[in-house]
């Protein structure tokens, strides 16, 4: 309904120049190669230390604030993989870096950040080994910052520079990288990644970066992302304590759970700290009876990793899942760190020597720290649920929890047989209550069990099987029904109901809001008698439509006096939101009240031209991308290439990210929507094939065919051609009107009246719908946007808003604005309310 965009800019222009010819791009190496001289420098003095180290097989270890030590420290790398990896790194960060910044920033962030980090980390050192030596939070910083840590100070300076989407995700990513590595693996080089962090913010202040420290709203997507990146975090933070782990990290004690509590001990099963299978006082070594059973702990991580996709893609079963991981993990650690004895813990440190621990207190302490961070997530995944909106259907919920439980079942019944049968085989001899007691234990992870709660263990092979067995086979199926589950939400809850719903549209008629009905968060209620429609989303007992009925007989009058029945039935209030004029006349006999909520532009595509003194600024818009060398692509969204797709999604962030609401639904479209076959995108791209601005139009159905289309999203850069929306809409007329079409219609503007003349003619609603609009505009420029469609003299058309009873206008709202922004609570109501009222108060003064 409504096109939204970034700033609505235009400029006075009245020569006419040729347009310039282009011709396919050129690549200027030797310019290129001039603005990264930066880069290439640091690249170099990193590949020459490197390859001499290597090929000298040279250890190296910094000097105490030695400043040669320390510079050496910044470019040099030991392993030929490493130097790959590092190499490539540095082009991409420093190359990008330089082209932010310039050349003396990024040198001044990578040496002179580097030592301040190499500093930093030298006086952390120094105080671990002489103030709290029993204390090891990680590995001790004694060889320098690694080229790394100056990179990741690089790319926080750069954020500075950077545009708030890509501030916060340079800084976000940077911040989930550091910390991880901290937590979980606690090397030095880790340790001085985390000092980068603050270094690097600074030493951006310092050298004129934006001051800006919040982090930017974000769109749905881009809260989807940040969501799905948590929960995979939160999958490969163990695997990574286990596999690089220094053993000091305060998550390092989730290596320890890839251990086996199952030893041998001088050819005794036995768990160390079990009262029933206790190992011998004095045994000269100790191994792990399984040590490959700690990869079946990985499974439930993998669970995480596919939940993770999934609420990428927007399936709310995929974040439930989510939390039930992370609260199941919580509760292990709980126990965990419950049943756990002291002198266990330190016969457990004295057997697993090659985990440096100093003290037992720090394993308790990464217990409780391992308890809690599962516990933050699921927190966070049920604060920012509302970005996650794809349901599932019932069946496909049924099928997973079927499947789920048929696997603990099968799982349970296999070890309790296999242990009945086989009971000569364990030590001590189990009885049938022991067995039935400790039953719920065989679906837990083997390395994830406490020794405290083994009662008996398996000593011959068949035993072994039955232990290990089950809870592989049970976790093997709970990834495999995720992966499935996680798939098969692509069939939403609404699937159905919508293909029946654009069959219906695509046979007959709609508003120009039709193709809107076919979004994710309708519902559907279709005419019993007759081939008609309508959407609308419940909120707060009030069944809000968007739009009208659509369908090859959406004119019948039994249609409306039909939905209302329904809604009736139900106990919900029917309201009939955004209804053009001839719905609002089929409405008529309910005798029910009228507000127009909005405005709808029109134009004739046959008909229109740009000619006339009022239409200056869009003949001005044309002539001036002819001479820059601006071009207007139409194309739908699987015909951009990847990095087209990428541009769109970076301008549309920026966007949203300057808003001091967030990204809002229901009428207003956004990048979700533009993957639809019937969308069409109208692009604006420079002679580099850059894009400055983007246009997309939803379909209007008039008679069983596409008349016309509808502007819903349009967008720019900040540093786009003055006019350059201007440009897009007189392009998109003369495609439509090549096409035969014969409307086009510029959207609705939300709570805009250009068609009611004076103040005198407007009601208590209506001006009330003012000062609401007012509000808004600083955030959205709702009416900015209406008079700026007035430069193509358009035909306006009122939108209206038919409801039964004037009193419950206040609830109304309430209700459309939770059809907006899904999610609002009324605390985060509060918030906004403060957040729209904080620009007008600073206008006003």
């Amino acid at each position: 309904m409504v096109a939204v965009m970034d700033k609505v800019q235009t400029a006075p222009e009245t020569a006419r120049a040729p347009r310039p010819e282009r011709g396919a791009p050129r690549w200027d190496i030797p310019g290129l190669l001039r603005r990264r001289v930066g880069t290439l420098g640091v690249t170099l003095a990193i590949l020459v230390v490197s390859v001499i180290t290597i090929v000298t097989q040279s250890t190296f270890e910094a000097g105490p604030f030695d400043l040669r030590d320390m510079l050496l420290a910044l470019v040099r790398v030991d392993d030929p993989l490493v130097l790959l990896a590092t190499v490539v790194l540095t082009l991409v960060v420093c190359g990008l870096a330089e082209g932010l910044m310039g050349t003396r920033r990024l040198l001044a962030a990578f040496v002179g950040g580097g030592l301040l980090v190499c500093a930093i980390g030298e006086v952390i050192g120094w105080f671990e080994d002489t103030v709290i030596p029993e204390v090891s939070l990680n590995v001790t910083p004694d060889t320098g910052a690694p080229p790394i840590a100056a990179l990741l100070c690089v790319a926080i300076v750069a954020s500075c520079f950077a545009s708030p989407l890509w501030r916060r995700r340079i800084r976000i990513g940077g911040v989930v990288l550091a910390v991880t590595m901290f937590l979980y693996a606690a090397s030095a080089s880790d340790l001085y990644t985390l000092i980068a962090l603050p270094v690097g913010m600074a030493t951006g202040l310092v050298l004129g970066g934006t001051r800006a420290v919040g982090i930017p709203r974000s769109s749905l997507r881009e809260k989807r992302v940040l969501l799905a990146a948590l929960t995979a975090i939160t999958a490969i933070g163990p695997v990574v304590a286990t596999l690089w782990g220094s053993g000091a990290g305060v998550l390092s004690v989730y290596s320890w759970l890839s251990y086996d509590p199952l030893n041998v001990a001088d050819g005794l099963v036995c768990a160390i700290g079990s009262t029933g299978a206790p190992c011998p006082s004095f045994v000269a070594t100790y191994t792990e009876l399984q040590p490959a059973s700690g990869w079946i702990a990985a499974l439930p991580q993998l669970v995480l990793l596919i939940a993770a996709w999934g609420i990428l893609r927007g399936r709310r079963g995929a974040l439930r899942l989510a939390v039930v991981v992370n609260a199941l993990t919580f509760v292990a650690m709980s126990i965990l760190l419950l049943l756990s004895e002291t002198d266990t813990l330190e016969q457990l440190a004295t057997v697993r020597a090659a985990y440096d621990v100093a003290d037992v207190w720090q394993t308790v302490v990464g217990m409780v720290v391992g308890a809690a961070l599962p516990l933050l997530v699921a927190a966070l995944l049920i604060r920012f649920r509302s970005a996650v909106q794809v349901r599932s259907t019932p069946a496909v919920r049924r099928a997973f929890v079927r499947t789920v439980a048929i696997a603990g079942l099968g799982a349970l019944a296999l070890a309790l047989v296999g242990i009945l049968v086989a009971s000569a085989d364990f030590r001590p001899w189990p009885n049938v209550t022991t067995v039935l007691a400790t039953l719920p234990l065989r679906l837990v992870p083997p390395s994830l069990l406490p020794p405290e709660a083994l009662v008996f263990v398996p000593m011959t092979g068949f035993a072994q099987a039955v232990w290990y067995l089950p809870p592989l086979l049970f976790w093997g199926s709970v990834v495999a029904a995720t992966a499935r589950f996680i798939v098969r939400s692509g069939a939403a809850e609404a699937a159905p109901d919508r293909e029946r719903a654009r069959s219906l549209l695509a046979a007959g008629s709609g508003d120009t809001l039709g193709h809107m009905t076919l979004w994710q968060g309708n519902v559907y209620w279709f005419a019993a008698e007759v081939e008609a429609a309508i959407a609308y989303r419940v909120r707060g007992g009030f069944a809000v439509t968007l739009g009208g009925a659509f369908g090859p007989d959406r004119d019948d009058p039994s249609v409306g006096a039909g939905f209302v029945a329904f809604c009736e039935e139900h106990g919900w209030t029917p309201v009939f939101y955004s209804v053009d004029d001839a719905e609002r006349e089929r409405l008529a006999p309910f005798g029910w009240s009228a507000l127009q909520v909005a405005e709808e532009a029109f134009l004739d595509p046959q008909t229109w031209t740009p000619a006339g003194k009022k239409r200056q600024d869009v003949r001005t818009a044309t002539n001036r991308a002819a001479r820059e060398g601006l071009t207007a692509r139409w194309a739908r969204w699987s015909e951009l290439s990847f990095f087209d797709r990428g541009q769109i999604r970076a301008i549309s962030e920026a966007w949203v990210s300057d808003k001091t609401i967030p990204e809002m639904g229901f009428t207003l479209g956004s990048t979700d929507q533009l993957d639809d076959l019937e969308v069409r995108l109208l692009v604006a791209s420079d002679g580099s094939g850059r894009i400055t601005a983007f246009t997309s139009w939803i379909p209007i159905h008039r008679d069983g065919a596409i008349a016309g289309y509808a502007l819903d999203v349009m967008r720019r850069r900040d540093d786009a051609m003055p006019g350059v929306m201007e440009f897009l809409i007189g392009n998109a007329v003369e495609r439509l009107r090549d096409d035969g079409m014969t409307v086009m219609s510029l959207s609705g503007s939300p709570l805009a009246r250009h068609s009611v003349d004076g103040e005198g003619a407007l009601g208590p609603l209506d001006r009330g719908l003012d000062v609401i609009s007012g509000l808004l505009e600083p955030a959205y420029g709702f009416r900015s946007l209406a008079n700026f469609k007035k430069k193509f003299q358009p035909d306006f058309a009122p939108l209206w808003m038919i409801y039964p009873d004037a009193t419950q206008i206040p609830a109304i709202a309430i209700a459309l604005v939770r059809c907006y922004i899904p999610g609002l609570t009324l605390r985060s109501a509060a918030s906004l309310a403060a957040q729209l009222r904080r620009p007008r108060e600073a206008a006003s003064r």
